[in-house]
């Protein structure tokens, strides 16, 4: 990654954990699910998991900087070949069972959290909500028994679910 790319990385990150502060009090203290939408730019080709990873970072920790008592659980990362991936940090999921998660239909509300080179936004994406549960079940199906973090990337097409929880009898 050149000089330019770790400026920008530097410069959205920065720019993170005080977005929270930009939404009501009820909202960041109640139950949310966060859709990281990352410009691939930003991110590693050669390591997108690992170049992706510290947003999702900084987002928990804005999210515990705007109230302690908040949990958060970094979830999933889906890399698309183009122009954005995503990834999926649930902030005070308290029903979230690891393993039941494969059949879990329950939506949360989803705010998306646009990173973006000049100003990340935040904002409620209700039509989100049922999709995002649905593609994080089929996810926790995939991987089967794999351990959080749930990581898929299109862009690797070697790429396998090697033992799937629907296939687990």
């Amino acid at each position: 990654m050149d000089d330019s790319t770790q400026q920008i990385r530097s410069h959205v990150m920065g720019q993170i954990r005080g977005i929270f502060f930009d939404l009501p009090l009820d909202v960041v203290a109640g139950t949310m699910r966060i859709l990281g939408d990352t410009p691939n730019s930003i991110l590693d080709p050669n390591n997108y998991l690992e170049s992706i990873r510290p947003f999702a970072w900084k987002v928990q920790d804005g999210l515990h900087q705007y109230d302690r008592n908040n949990t958060t659980r970094f979830l999933a990362v889906t890399i698309y070949p183009g122009k954005h991936s995503y990834f999926v940090v649930d902030l005070n999921n308290t029903d979230y069972d690891y393993q039941t998660a494969h059949e879990c239909k329950t939506p949360l509300p989803v705010y998306v959290l646009r990173l973006s080179k000049r100003k990340p936004t935040i904002f409620r994406k209700p039509e989100l909500d049922r999709q995002i549960a649905d593609t994080l079940r089929v996810m926790h199906n995939n991987h089967g028994q794999d351990p959080l973090l749930l990581f898929d990337n299109y862009c690797d097409q070697t790429s396998y679910y090697g033992n799937p929880r629907s296939l687990q009898h």
